[in-house]
């Protein structure tokens, strides 16, 4: 009787034990997943070790994915063994323990299901960084404990991969375009990113599959008097088209644009074209928005040319390119005309 009573206890201790088991790492994994890293990192760059740690974990996945392989497999066989020993005892039948174990796992499948994965995975992904940070310890103490077991099949299914040549493009170069955009909807998610960083951000990615020339207005768009032309002739120029900017042109040469003088600074400076004149740097159509716009801001130039074999064939304006790659969506309508504000 006393001996029935100890059996019984244990294996209702060991079904608990499984069931926080399984809870836990099914738990774990989900919130490894789930987890904000923008977060994490800027916790780990305050200094805070449990942060150093979660992120040590995300930077090799290998090493939670393989811990909470190992930790679901111990729980499934501590809540079988447990239940089979139970049900044993219980009923005095002294059949073949797999037969045992199979049937009061089949008996007790939807209780271990709703107890051990469904209510813990939904729990660590409504609050992933809170229950990962609490349970941060217990989890690396598990990883220590499943080592001799984990890191030799990490290197068996590395060697593996090997033999059979399955070699190619890394996991980050793959994914690496789906991280980032994972990362920047997570940092508006979580508060880190406003609105508009994010939106910023999101256009920068898209950026990536158009050139200058979906940027450039025509050349013939443009109009503006030769770079020898005095104060009182570009003003006069300005006032009957009602132009912020002109632009200035070699004598002769009227569509090779050098140069672009804005109105109000020619006003308000008294002096000659000439001294206020921005240069336009050149550049061609295939160079990427992102450079051009660089180089703009650089050379704190407000237009720029784009060449083919020394052959002006468009201009760009570098609000326009402001808007459109750091503000807006990337459209393919006309860009106003370049002397508009």
């Amino acid at each position: 009787m006393i001996f029935t009573a100890l059996v019984m206890a244990t294996s209702f201790l060991l079904f608990l034990a499984g069931m926080q088991l399984s809870a836990f790492f099914s738990g774990s994994e989900t919130g490894f997943y789930r987890v904000s890293q923008l977060q994490l990192n800027l916790q780990k760059q305050q200094g805070d070790p449990i942060a150093r740690r979660l992120v040590s974990f995300l930077q090799t996945p290998e090493r939670f994915v393989s811990t909470t392989l190992v930790g679901n497999n111990v729980a499934n066989y501590l809540t079988t063994l447990a239940i089979g020993l139970f049900i044993a005892e219980a009923s005095g039948f002294s059949g073949p323990s797999g037969s045992i174990e199979i049937a009061a796992t089949l008996l007790l499948a939807p209780v271990i299901f709703v107890f051990g994965e469904l209510i813990p995975k939904s729990l660590y992904y409504r609050s992933p960084l809170s229950l990962l940070r609490s349970r941060s310890l217990v989890f690396l103490f598990f990883y220590y404990v499943f080592l001799p077991v984990s890191y030799p099949l990490t290197l068996i299914a590395g060697l593996i991969s090997r033999f059979i040549g399955q070699e190619g493009p890394s996991v980050e170069t793959i994914f690496g375009r789906t991280r980032m955009f994972g990362l920047i909807a997570s940092g508006k998610r979580d508060g880190i990113l406003t609105h508009i960083q994010a939106r910023m951000a999101d256009n920068l990615m898209n950026s990536g599959g158009h050139s200058l020339g979906d940027f450039m207005e025509s050349p013939d768009h443009v109009s503006g008097v030769r770079d020898t032309a005095d104060r009182e002739t570009v003003l006069a120029f300005a006032a009957t088209g009602g132009h912020a900017w002109v632009f200035l042109h070699p004598e002769g040469k009227p569509q090779e644009w050098t140069g672009a003088v804005r109105v109000a600074t020619l006003l308000l400076s008294r002096l000659a074209p000439a001294a206020v004149c921005e240069l336009l740097p050149q550049f061609t159509e295939d160079t990427h928005p992102l450079v051009a716009l660089s180089e703009l801001f650089r050379q704190d130039a407000h237009f720029g040319i784009v060449t083919d074999d020394g052959r002006i064939t468009g201009i760009v304006r570098r609000d326009t390119l402001s808007t459109q790659l750091l503000l807006n969506q990337t459209t393919s309508t006309a860009p106003k005309t370049a002397w508009e504000l």
